[in-house]
């Protein structure tokens, strides 16, 4: 290749320079024709000035012609202002136009030339010419006739051709003789020393001692010297190869048995060594892996190769005493397995930089395995598989943690809780209840794909972490909102469980917040629990977001809990009775409805205390205290002479669903002398989430006994409405809700379907919360049987109800 590369060297050099020469060559050339040309034009144009000076036409042809001649030019003209040749040295020319026979006539060329009065001349490298416009005039006016400009043309080609020619043999002479010189010292090169090394080169390559004790062929002094040395080499080298090997093997017999990858790697060359065993640990045969760096780094798991080249960086660069990594390798078929890698330097360079790491690499996926299964057990409720608590916790923590001067982030919480689970568990049994979650929570996991945390915290609670919300406030917080409502949907859709159709719904409560103001993640989830329990006492199945008023509610609400244990027996409550007519306008029954006085706080109203009780478990002991209240009252009215109608008392589904809520019943009108056709119990349609052959086979009891039973709020329940069919009910009451909406299109259609659901089942229906004539008109016009409201009656005292003027029919609304 060097004699190659020499000639291939030496003619690029000649090349070059031959191109150079050429191009200064026909330079010169041009300049010294147009020095020529400058001078003839010269005297031409002094001759033809005094030949027109005294009209000798025939020596202007002849000056012409010699001129032409002489010159060897191509064109020679002479031109009047309108380019009209008058003389040229072809006489075909002469008459006609120059723009129109001479191809490199110029006509605005012409006129600028003899406007400034001034000769142009100039070579033309496309055409090989030299172009020369000389005026025969002043200021645009000829001096002589009609002539007022000479045009001429020289051709270059020609004398660019001679020098050419001579250049070119100039050059062959010269470095012709060059090449032969080089030729001949490449030969003696080849035989003096190329020859001589690749002999000696064959001889290294055989890799035995005595190969190289031969002597090669026209060997100088030096490559004889050279071959004595690496005869010394090769044969020391032999005897180290044999001790390597003997230490190899008793190196990689220890190895082997302790089931251990070694890697050794050289930081100059970036040469890495895998043993063996490192190689089919990842499951690839000792000869396909590479030998360098590039092909260790590729087998690391994406999520973990930034941390372990830090921690590589980190030991070589001196900032920690040992190199130790556990992380994921990638297997030959693809997967990934856990391994724990070792490593230490074991050279140096002179500069004190490490020079050689040898480590070892071993397989610890069965202990990563045994390790995530305990952490996802402390981290993951056993029933649903979400994240628990504790992890919530735990995120939140490390979001909250997070720098102020990191990137603005603004997450949500959101607390969701199953309205009245506590019923369904107790109505279904527990077995039932834990199904129910599992598919809650699989509807939960499913709503999200990523950047969110769903969790149970236990019992009917779920929180889900949400992060990346809008920056600003109002927007992250009508995007949190925005999402409890879909979550709220997502839930109200029919769940089946033990060959029922259940439908819940839930209470969504949402604390927002972000990395710039951390808070503690047990305020978050008090917070979020706040605005959890102010969407229950908003009615349940809504979404709140959280407010620096809510601390205050739920400071008045573990005050209204405490009061409201001792309600009863400070007797602070009592009993109203909202009248219930028939279509005539008679009084036919009331409704019995519960009213607390505080001493300090003055009425408070049954929306707050209510669901109070329902939370903290007394709504069992108020409707004892109701049902004994409302036998003493008939008994009493009774006895004045006033007898009450028939009393309609709310019966909570936790009171119902009681194993001994008839006894106790019984037991409590026989003791009062209250006949059970005195008694309407209105149940709501959570009651009929237990088991529906125990709730039947304890209505016909009731039934028989001569109770009437009602379903209160009809169609804001959970149950099927095929229920319905197999109860012993006397009416239904249709929810103020619904009638609230009369006068609307949906409204109607809807209060309409479910009066006619009602008489097809032999069903009567009392509509609730009529408050405008338009209402009760509606409602008369569908056929429904029965009204309440404040329109005809607002809650009053058993005495006022019983007054002499109700035993008379009201002005019903026309």
């Amino acid at each position: 290749m060097a004699p190659l590369c020499l000639m291939l060297l030496y003619l690029m050099l000649v090349v070059a320079e031959y191109w150079y020469e050429k191009s200064e060559t026909q330079q010169q050339v041009a300049q010294n024709q147009l020095a020529q040309v400058r001078n003839q034009m010269f005297r031409l144009q002094h001759i033809v000035s005094d030949a027109m000076a005294v009209q000798d036409v025939e020596r202007i042809s002849q000056e012409v012609s010699l001129a032409a001649t002489d010159l060897d030019l191509m064109v020679l003209v002479l031109v009047d202002p309108a380019s009209n040749i008058r003389y040229a040295n072809h006489l075909v020319w002469q008459g006609s136009r120059a723009s129109q026979v001479i191809d490199g006539y110029d006509v605005l060329r012409h006129q600028q030339t003899v406007t400034a009065d001034k000769p142009w001349v100039e070579i033309n490298p496309q055409r090989l010419s030299i172009q020369a416009y000389y005026p025969l005039s002043h200021k645009g006016i000829p001096r002589y006739g009609d002539i007022n400009l000479i045009y001429l043309e020289y051709d270059l080609s020609g004398a660019y051709g001679r020098a050419i020619g001579q250049l070119e043999q100039r050059f062959m002479q010269i470095w012709g003789g060059g090449a032969v010189f080089i030729i001949l010292f490449l030969i003696v090169f080849h035989f003096v020393c190329v020859r001589p090394l690749r002999q000696l080169l064959g001889l290294a390559r055989r890799g035995e001692p005595e190969a190289l004790a031969r002597t090669v062929d026209f060997a100088s002094t030096e490559l004889a010297r050279l071959q004595e040395y690496l005869y010394q080499n090769e044969s020391r080298l032999q005897r180290s190869q044999k001790q390597l090997r003997d230490a190899e093997q008793r190196w990689l017999f220890a190895v082997e048995g302790s089931q251990t990858g070694i890697w050794d790697w050289q930081l100059a060359s970036d040469e890495l060594f895998l043993s063996d065993r490192w190689k089919l640990m990842l499951g690839f045969a000792p000869g396909e892996i590479g030998t360098e760096y590039g092909a260790w780094e590729r087998l690391l798991h994406p999520d973990d190769k930034a941390q372990v080249l830090e921690k590589l960086q980190s030991y070589l660069n001196g900032k920690s005493d040992v190199y130790e990594s556990r992380h994921r390798m990638r297997h030959r078929q693809g997967h990934y397995i856990w391994v724990l890698d070792r490593g230490m330097v074991v050279e140096w360079q002179p500069d004190g930089r490490p020079a050689r790491l040898i480590g070892s690499q071993r397989d610890v996926s069965e202990d990563v395995r045994n390790q995530q299964a305990i952490a996802h057990q402390a981290n993951h409720d056993a029933l649903t598989n979400l994240a628990n608590r504790r992890a919530v916790m735990d995120a939140l923590f490390e979001f909250q943690q997070a720098s102020s001067a990191a990137m603005a982030r603004t997450g949500a919480l959101l607390l969701i809780d199953l309205d009245n689970f506590k019923l369904i568990n107790d109505a279904l049994g527990h077995h039932h209840g834990d199904r129910l979650l599992i598919q809650v929570a699989a509807r939960l996991s499913g709503f999200f794909t990523d950047n969110a945390l769903v969790a149970r915290l236990g019992g009917d609670e779920f929180a889900i972490m949400v992060l990346d919300l809008a920056k600003d406030s109002a927007t992250a917080a009508h995007q949190a909102q925005q999402l409890g409502s879909e979550l709220r949907q997502l839930l109200a859709r029919t769940f089946n469980l033990a060959d029922q159709q259940i439908n819940v719904s839930a209470s969504v409560g949402i604390c927002l917040f972000d990395n710039q103001h951390p808070l503690e993640a047990s305020q978050l989830l008090k917070r979020a629990d706040m605005a959890m329990y102010a969407a229950k006492d908003s009615g349940r199945n809504g979404c709140a977001l959280y407010t620096d008023e809510l601390e205050g509610k739920a400071t008045e609400n573990l005050w209204l809990q405490n009061e409201l244990r001792h309600a009863i027996e400070r007797n602070q409550l009592s009993l109203v009775f909202q009248p219930i007519y028939n279509q005539a306008g008679e009084l036919v029954c009331c409704e019995a409805l519960c009213r607390w006085y505080h001493p300090e706080r003055g009425p408070i109203s049954p929306a707050r205390f209510i669901p109070a009780a329902e939370d903290c478990g007394l709504v069992v002991s108020i409707g004892h205290w109701v049902l004994l209240e409302v036998c003493r009252t008939i008994k009493s009215m009774a006895a004045r002479g006033t007898p009450m109608p028939a009393v309609a008392v709310n019966i909570s589904a936790r009171h119902f669903n009681q194993s001994d809520f008839v006894e106790r019943l019984i037991a409590l009108l026989k003791a009062h002398d209250v006949s059970p056709s005195q008694i309407e119990l209105e149940l709501t349609e959570y009651a009929l989430l237990s088991n529906l052959s125990v709730i039947s086979e304890r209505m016909q009891r009731l039934r028989a006994l001569g109770f009437s039973i009602a379903i209160d709020d009809f169609g804001t329940g959970y149950s099927s409405l095929s229920y319905l069919q197999s109860l012993p009910l006397s009416r239904l009451k249709l929810d103020a809700a619904f009638v609230a909406k009369i006068g609307t299109e949906a409204g109607d259609a809807i209060v309409r379907a479910i009066v006619e659901m009602a008489h097809s089942l032999t069903l009567q229906v009392v509509a609730e919360g009529v408050e405008s004539r338009s209402q009760h008109q509606h409602l008369q016009w569908l056929g429904c049987e029965f009204y309440q409201g404040y329109l005809l009656g607002k809650p009053m005292s058993a005495t006022l109800l019983v007054s002499p003027d109700t035993d008379n029919p009201v002005d019903m609304p026309a």
